[in-house]
């Protein structure tokens, strides 16, 4: 009896194309349980009840520890002020964030100055320092400007941070729209402010909701920043302000903890979902 030739020894095409997608889908429905399985763990702790939390373990919620009521949680206590202020705070960053760079971008895109590109390199430095290494100075900054304990201050440093990249976004993005549009508003008698909201702010919206939802990310899962320059308890956010309460004990329920968590989950969520297509496209800059 012969030995099997070499060719006869390769796998098919068929039986390499099959290993090929099983370590595929195998491989991606891992990735997906790892990343999934904590948000679901936290949305059945947050529908049961926060004794059967503590007591009980359960893969899956029984009718009987199934419950509301720790959702009442964001009508007491100084829960509802970390909410409200980490909205504020939010909103803040997203608002300088988009006007900031808007102008830089313009400006870095249509003039020319000496040391641009060099300023556009000097700007992504910024990611080099770790949020707790400028956090510290900028607390004994703000203590001495009457900025501690104030949300325009957290606001001032969440945007330093989320500037760098919103403007080096938005300067890329820009040079993409050619020129002689604006060429053609100027005949037209067009200023260049005129111009610039009617023909430039309109073709940005793609760069505008890409560093929106850049800026919305760190400001609304800021843990850091609000911990160090925020040190009322009044006046924290989210993140800080329950891990201030679960440390001084004032705030044990479990339960009442992953549905204020659940609940602070959802915007990420549906921001990142309803705009994907706008911010698809606002990464899909041309740098060549």
């Amino acid at each position: 009896m012969s030995a099997p030739t070499e060719s006869e020894q390769r796998l098919s095409y068929e039986t390499r194309d099959r290993i090929y997608q099983v370590a595929l889908y195998g491989s991606a429905a891992l990735f997906s349980a790892i990343i999934l399985f904590p948000i679901y763990w936290m949305v059945q702790n947050a529908f049961t009840d926060s004794q059967a939390v503590i007591t009980e373990f359960a893969w899956f919620p029984s009718t009987e520890t199934v419950t509301l009521e720790n959702f009442t949680v964001l009508t007491a206590g100084a829960v509802p002020t970390y909410v409200i202020n980490t909205i504020v705070v939010t909103v803040g960053t997203i608002v300088l964030v988009v006007a900031v760079s808007l102008v830089a971008g313009y400006g870095m895109a249509r003039f020319r100055f000496k040391y641009k590109e060099s300023f556009a390199q000097f700007l992504l430095l910024g990611y080099m320092f770790s949020p707790i290494v400028l956090g510290l100075p900028l607390y004994l900054i703000w203590s001495e400007t009457g900025l501690l304990n104030a949300r325009i201050g957290l606001v001032i440093a969440l945007s330093a941070i989320s500037m760098p990249f919103a403007v080096w976004l938005m300067w890329k993005y820009i040079q993409t729209i050619p020129e002689s549009m604006e060429e053609s508003a100027w005949i037209a008698g067009a200023s260049r402010w005129r111009t610039f909201w009617d023909v430039i702010v309109p073709q940005t919206k793609p760069a505008i909701v890409a560093c929106a939802l850049f800026a919305f990310a760190i400001a609304w899962n800021d843990f850091t920043f609000a911990q160090i320059l925020l040190p009322s308890q009044d006046s924290t956010t989210f993140a800080p302000g329950i891990m201030r309460l679960i440390d001084q004990g004032g705030y044990t329920s479990w339960g009442d903890i992953m549905a204020v968590s659940f609940l602070m989950t959802i915007p990420p969520l549906l921001f990142a979902y309803f705009l994907q297509e706008y911010l698809l496209k606002g990464f899909e800059v041309r740098t060549r």
